[in-house]
C-alpha cells in the first residue's frame, strides 16, 4: 500500500507590503492637486478664448499638476517610525 502524505494545515499569514501605504499626507496632496486641476480648468473656461488666463496660465497649471503633483502623490511615502530596541540612550 502507498502511504498518504500528510500536509500540515498551518496557514501562513502573509502581510501585504501595500497595506498602509497611503497616509494622511498623501490624501492632503491628492486633495490639493485635485483643487489645482479644478482651478486650471476654471481658468480655461473664463473669459474669451484668447485671454491670458485661458491661453497661458491654465495649461501651465494643468500640465504641472498632471506631470509633477499627481506622481508625487502616488510615490510619496513618509519614513516610518520604528522602535529601536536594545539601543541604550546616553545619560
Amino acid at each position: 500500500m502507498t502511504k498518504k502524505k500528510s500536509y500540515s494545515k498551518e496557514l501562513k499569514v502573509r502581510v501585504s507590503p501595500f497595506n498602509d501605504y497611503w497616509n494622511k499626507y498623501n490624501f492632503y496632496l491628492l486633495y490639493f492637486s485635485i483643487g489645482l486641476l479644478i482651478i486650471g480648468f476654471y481658468l480655461m473656461s473664463i473669459g474669451s478664448w484668447e485671454s491670458t488666463a485661458s491661453l497661458n496660465i491654465s495649461p501651465i497649471v494643468i500640465i504641472l499638476t498632471y506631470l509633477i503633483l499627481l506622481p508625487v502623490v502616488i510615490l510619496f511615502k513618509t519614513k516610518s517610525k520604528q522602535k529601536d530596541s536594545g539601543v541604550s540612550s546616553k545619560s
